[in-house]
């Protein structure tokens, strides 16, 4: 062997074992000291996922650092990315999409393909989640395609823009302006405008339930429907029990006080410090008196009452902010509600409260269920980071619009590979990672070849059937 084989092989030696130690060092700091907020199917996915994400958030906060782009521009490039790489189920053709302006808001526009030619659709306007800051419709793609296709309904879902470029009214402003359109000229979109359904996860369902009051309000067309997925309801008490349990698993790793902190800030335009909102150091008595006469007393923890509100905390609780705290007025006139509640969320006592205001005022048609999943897992129903609960979900969602559609030919449910599948596929998963930080063109065909390379559990996946449930 030559020298300069030999020295070739030194480098490649020593590239793999750094390629090796770079690996190592991300399985345990990024995964292996993940804690799992309590039992649930697939921790080691759980796991897996938040430490995926903690560890795109510091590159993230890295590259701010030495460009001065936003973390948070920065993650919505990256997320958003995944759409252009990711590889549709088998089932993918079930349902048509394309993207489209309505009032200059850029939307998705789901249609399923056994819709009826002759009547009317009923419509599911979809706002998705993020904090206000983090999100699209590409991020949401996966879920609204399956909200569409166990429906039956057409899903469109709306663009609004991001904090903090914009602040409070704008998201709303940018969600009205839409639903206000698509029911005004309902005949384009082959829409029954007599069964609109607003939907929305976490930040998203914020505004659903505001944009619905507001039009309720505007004696606009009546709203047949709103879907909350694990909604975020209120800023105002940052100690709930379930921000007590669940806040220190700092769930995916966006579910933090700093990130609170910045969604808070962000969307009202405000200035609150994490030490303030965390210890609920923003609220006097009279701001605890606003708030415990609209909730329970026995789910809510009164601490740190100090003598005078924080100059900014009028602002939160506007109802148009913290949807929780509206008059039981308007809560009566609720059209059909569904809340989704995930046990391992912050936002957890948001749904339990909202949903005990609509019980005590005896609101009609109110659907309420609890399941055993984190905040967020209906954004992963991509392999190979699906959850099969995320499913049951959707598809529970999707059944206060099924009803009132003609068609009874609707897809069941599909199932993914269990663990045993996911384990083999966690090179696949962080080649998917590398993919998504560094490339941004459409590379799907090569991509699909790529990772059935690397993972063959994929090819199963490929000749799966649906499973009914």
């Amino acid at each position: 062997m030559t020298y300069q084989k030999k020295s070739c092989v030194a480098s490649l030696r020593s590239f793999l074992l750094i390629i090796t130690v770079i690996f190592a060092v991300f399985i345990t700091h990024y995964i292996v000291f993940v804690r799992v907020p309590g039992p649930m199917i697939h921790p080691i996915k759980y796991k897996i996922i938040t430490g995926t994400f903690a560890f795109i958030l510091d590159i993230s906060q890295l590259f701010e650092s030495i460009i001065g782009i936003p973390y948070y521009t920065i993650l919505n490039t990256i997320a958003d990315s995944y759409d252009k790489i990711k590889i549709r189920p088998f089932h993918h053709g079930q349902v048509l999409y394309h993207d489209q302006y309505i009032e200059d808001v850029l939307v998705r526009i789901y249609t399923p393909n056994n819709v009826s030619k002759t009547l009317l659709s009923p419509v599911i306007i979809f706002f998705h989640g993020g904090g206000f800051f983090f999100g699209s419709i590409y991020t949401h793609d996966t879920m609204t395609y399956h909200l569409s296709m166990y429906s039956g309904a057409k899903v469109i879902s709306v663009n609004y823009r991001l904090t903090p470029y914009v602040h409070y009214p704008i998201p709303i402003e940018d969600s009205i302006k839409v639903v206000q359109y698509v029911m005004d000229n309902y005949q384009e979109f082959s829409i029954d405008p007599t069964q609109v359904f607003l939907c929305g996860d976490s930040a998203g369902g914020n505004i659903a339930a505001v944009v619905e009051r507001q039009l309720r309000r505007k004696q606009k067309p009546v709203i047949r429907g709103v879907l909350l997925l694990h909604p975020l309801l209120q800023f105002v008490n940052f100690r709930l029990p379930s921000y007590l349990t669940n806040l220190p698993y700092h769930i995916l790793s966006l579910l933090c006080e700093d990130i609170f902190t910045q969604v808070t800030n962000f969307y009202v335009n405000t200035s609150f410090t994490k030490n303030e909102l965390f210890n609920n150091q923003h609220l006097s008595s009279d701001d605890y008196n606003h708030f415990y006469s609209k909730v329970n007393l026995q789910i809510s923890n009164k601490d740190h009452i100090i003598e005078k509100s924080h100059r900014d905390t009028w602002k939160l609780l506007n109802e148009n902010i913290s949807p929780l705290l509206a008059d039981d007025e308007i809560l009566y006139n609720s059209p059909s509600t569904f809340i989704c509640a995930c046990t391992y969320d912050v936002l957890l006592s948001d749904a339990q409260l909202y949903f005990q205001r609509l019980q005590k005022l005896n609101v009609k048609d109110i659907v309420y269920r609890e399941y055993h999943i984190f905040h967020g897992a209906m954004t992963f129903m991509d392999f190979p980071v699906a959850f099969n609960e995320a499913f049951h979900i959707i598809h529970d969602c999707a059944q206060i619009a099924r009803p009132l559609n003609d068609n009874n030919n609707l897809p069941v449910i599909v199932y993914f590979p269990d663990d045993a599948f996911y384990m083999g596929s966690l090179v696949g998963s962080l080649a998917t990672i590398i993919t998504m930080c560094f490339i941004t063109q459409p590379v799907s065909k090569y991509w699909s070849r790529l990772q059935i390379l690397i993972d063959p559990s994929l090819q199963f996946f490929n000749t799966m059937l649906p499973t009914d449930i």
